[in-house]
C-alpha cells in the first residue's frame, strides 16, 4: 500500500487574489494544516504528505480509520489540523508532524489531538476516481463516512464571497474554489482549483534586530512556545522612517550578548531582551514555522 501511495501526487490549488462567485464552482474552507493523502486497505492505514514523505507513524489516531469508513479500500485527500479554541494552529500541527520519537508521539496524540479534514476521494474499493468529476467524487465520499472520531468531511458552499468574508472574520486561513466538473490532476497544471488567502495577525516579541549600516532595517520576531521564545522570522515592512530612526537610537542601548531564541537567526543579528511587543500581519506560516510576508502593524 505504501508503494502504491507513493505513486500518487496531490492536486494543488493555484493562487487567486480575490474571492469570486460562479455557478461552475463550489467553495470550501482552507484549513491551516498539513496536506495528507491517506490510504486504507483492510486494516492497514498509510499516510503520505504532499512532498511524498510517509507520515504513518506520526498520527496513530488515524489507524482507526478502517472502523470509521464504509469501504474495504480507499484513498482520501485532506488536511490534518490541530484545533485550539476552534481554530487550527499550524505550529501545533507541525510539532506533531516533525516528531519522530514513538513515546513522545503517543503523548502528543493526547495533548495535541488532530482532526483529519477530508475534502476528496481518489480511490474507492479498487476503482480509480481521479477521472470522475469533483461532484461525483464528493457524492461518493459523503456515502462512506459520517463525521466521527477525528474524521470530518469538509463542507462545500455555493457563494465564494460570502464564505471568504466569514472565514476572514473568523481569523481562518482562507478558502478554496473548485470547479465542479474538474478531474483530479496532479500538481498545479490546471485552472480548476484556486486558493484565496486571508491576511492574519500575530502578536510577537522582538528579540533582536538587523542593521543596514548604522540603521535598524528589520526586527527579529519571536513567539512563545512551551515557555521558550521561538524564532518566527524578521520583518521591516510596516515601519516608517520615524519609527526606524527611534529604533536605531534605542535598540543598540538594549543589546545583549546571547540570543533569546531557541533557533538560529540570520547572520548579522543583534539581540535584545524580549520585552517589546508588536502586532504583525502575515499571510501564512511556512513549514519552518516562520511568518510569510510579515508586516508590522
Amino acid at each position: 500500500m505504501e508503494i502504491f501511495l507513493r505513486e500518487i501526487r496531490s492536486m494543488d490549488p493555484i493562487n487567486c487574489e480575490q474571492a469570486f462567485n460562479s455557478d461552475d464552482f463550489l467553495y470550501q474552507v482552507k484549513w491551516d494544516g498539513v496536506r495528507m493523502l491517506v490510504a486504507v486497505a483492510g486494516e492497514q492505514v498509510s499516510l503520505l504528505n504532499k512532498r511524498g514523505n510517509l507520515r504513518t507513524g506520526q498520527y496513530p489516531e488515524l489507524q482507526n480509520l478502517p472502523n470509521l469508513i464504509k469501504a474495504s479500500t480507499a484513498v482520501l485527500d485532506g488536511e490534518i489540523v490541530v484545533l485550539r479554541e476552534g481554530k487550527p494552529s499550524f505550529p501545533a500541527v507541525m510539532q506533531r508532524d516533525n516528531c519522530r520519537n514513538p513515546i513522545k508521539i503517543q503523548h502528543l496524540s493526547k495533548t495535541l489531538a488532530i482532526s483529519y479534514m477530508v475534502f476528496d476521494l481518489l480511490y474507492l474499493n479498487g476503482r480509480d476516481l481521479r477521472s470522475a468529476s469533483l461532484l461525483d467524487r464528493l457524492s461518493q465520499l459523503a456515502e462512506i463516512f459520517d463525521n466521527q472520531g477525528c474524521l470530518y468531511l469538509v463542507e462545500s458552499f455555493s457563494q465564494g464571497t460570502i464564505l471568504f468574508d466569514s472565514v476572514q472574520r473568523a481569523g481562518l486561513e482562507g478558502i478554496v474554489a473548485k470547479r465542479k466538473n474538474s478531474y483530479y490532476r496532479p500538481g498545479k497544471q490546471h485552472d480548476d482549483w484556486f486558493k484565496i488567502k486571508c491576511r492574519r495577525s500575530q502578536a510577537c516579541l522582538v528579540g533582536g534586530y538587523t542593521l543596514r549600516g548604522k540603521q535598524v532595517n528589520a526586527l527579529l520576531l519571536g513567539v512563545m512556545r512551551d515557555g521558550s521564545l521561538s524564532f518566527a522570522g524578521k520583518a521591516g515592512n510596516g515601519l516608517d522612517t520615524e519609527q526606524l530612526q527611534i529604533l536605531s537610537e534605542t535598540l543598540p542601548r538594549l543589546e545583549v550578548k546571547d540570543s533569546p531564541f531557541l533557533e538560529p537567526t540570520p547572520a548579522g543579528s543583534h539581540y535584545i531582551t524580549p520585552q517589546l511587543a508588536v502586532q504583525v500581519e502575515y499571510l501564512e506560516w511556512t513549514d519552518s514555522l516562520h511568518l510569510r510576508f510579515p508586516v508590522i502593524k
